[in-house]
């Protein structure tokens, strides 16, 4: 990739990103000086005079809206966009207002939360920048393994931080706005629970799993946990009223858990059976979380109502659980011999896609081993679960990683 050229903000890599990094809005606020003892009031700065040497230092401050309107439409990366809206307060004010915005192009965040974005004529940019830790997550990187990246939805990040005291399993987890530097910390993933909390446990049967054996255990407050977060997905941003709900995959070794939390209560609640094996997927859709079971014997389709424990004390409207599970029945395509077969999820306009990735070595990381890629769109309504293969998204994108799978629409 020639990197000698490129936008705006390939040509200040060093410089911060605000707000996501150092903020540079420039401070509007007015200092008037009032007279003194033995000042005269003549010899006092006017509030006039200031104003006027203010306007006249900032001059780019009075650009009409509509102005800037027409420059945000040109802008399509979303560094650049955060550069305008840090430049002054009536920039910020005016960007939100520029109805016709072309969608942006999408940052593409690396697990150590450095990122790259794409160019508009399709290359990508190198992953020079980070962008910058919550304080408190900042300073405990030193001397431990560092925050790891393992989600994101809509400009919030999902971070996560194994715990060096332990060795295994992860000290913290937190929601962070890369945009705003709002900051949501979530339950400690691997902590016993306070000896006033009351142990919840429940286990579902499986519908349609086949045996009265095909259970989904669930345990809230348990004595002791330990998780290791792989994936971290959203209903919906974490705003409040927003009723979001987050769904984890944690994997220690061969035991993998499926952990749910909803903003606003103080306990995870930790899934595990035989329905959740080491190769997992999630993914919310149309309602529902479904789960994407891969053994070495069977691949299974699971969607799972999520409803509000009634043993809740705080305001959030209840712990979150699983009320029911369902294994569905599926109709599988043919797929490619002869390849390693790896399976992801990802919701594109309310639907439900499954993308088949088959790679030349059973090691999955190897993406530059992908031989071959399908996509098929999940027939939800139906009883079995059709699948029908795709060959075209309508202009739309698709991102498929190991933490994080989404559609967009690009510019």
């Amino acid at each position: 990739m020639d990197r000698r050229r490129g936008t705006s903000a390939d040509q200040a890599c060093h410089a911060p990103l605000p707000p996501v990094a150092v903020p540079q809005a420039r401070c509007t606020t007015k200092c008037v000086c009032v007279p003194g003892p033995g000042l005269p009031a003549s010899e006092t700065p006017r509030l006039d005079d200031e104003l006027e040497l203010e306007a006249q230092r900032r001059p780019w401050a009075d650009l009409p809206a509509d102005i800037l309107g027409v420059v945000v439409g040109r802008l399509a990366l979303l560094e650049d966009r955060a550069r305008l809206r840090s430049v002054c307060h009536a920039w910020r004010a005016a960007a939100p207002h520029h109805r016709q915005r072309p969608p942006p192009l999408p940052l593409l965040v690396l697990s150590d939360f450095s990122f790259a974005s794409f160019r508009e004529e399709g290359t990508m940019t190198g992953a020079r920048r980070r962008v910058p830790l919550p304080e408190t997550e900042a300073a405990e990187e030193v001397g431990s393994d560092g925050a790891r990246c393992v989600g994101s939805f809509e400009g919030w990040l999902v971070g996560a931080e194994r715990d060096p005291s332990r060795g295994i399993g992860d000290l913290r987890c937190f929601l962070m706005n890369a945009f705003s530097g709002d900051v949501v910390r979530l339950p400690a993933p691997s902590a016993a629970a306070h000896p006033d909390d009351a142990l919840i446990s429940r286990s579902l049967p499986i519908a349609n799993g086949g045996g009265s054996d095909a259970v989904m255990n669930c345990v809230i407050n348990a004595a002791e946990c330990v998780m290791s977060f792989r994936k971290v997905v959203l209903s919906s941003s974490p705003e409040p009223g927003t009723g979001c709900v987050v769904a984890a995959i944690s994997m220690i070794e061969d035991t993998t858990k499926l952990a749910l939390w909803r903003p606003g209560t103080k306990s995870w609640c930790v899934c595990s059976g035989s329905c959740v094996p080491k190769f997992t997927d999630v993914v919310f859709c149309q309602g529902k979380l479904y789960m994407l079971s891969c053994s070495e014997l069977t691949t299974d389709l699971f969607s799972l109502d999520l409803s509000s424990s009634s043993s809740s004390d705080d305001d959030s409207g209840g712990l979150i659980v699983v009320s029911r599970i369902d294994r569905r029945e599926i109709e599988w395509p043919e797929v490619t011999d002869g390849y390693h077969q790896n399976w992801s999820m990802v919701e594109w306009r309310g639907k439900l896609l499954i993308v088949a990735t088959y790679t030349s070595d059973v090691d999955a990381e190897t993406w530059q081993r992908i031989v071959e890629v399908r996509v098929f769109e999940a027939s939800l309504s139906t009883d079995p679960v059709r699948f029908t293969e795709i060959k075209r998204l309508d202009g739309d994108c698709v991102f498929i990683s190991p933490c994080n799978s989404r559609a967009f629409r690009p510019s």
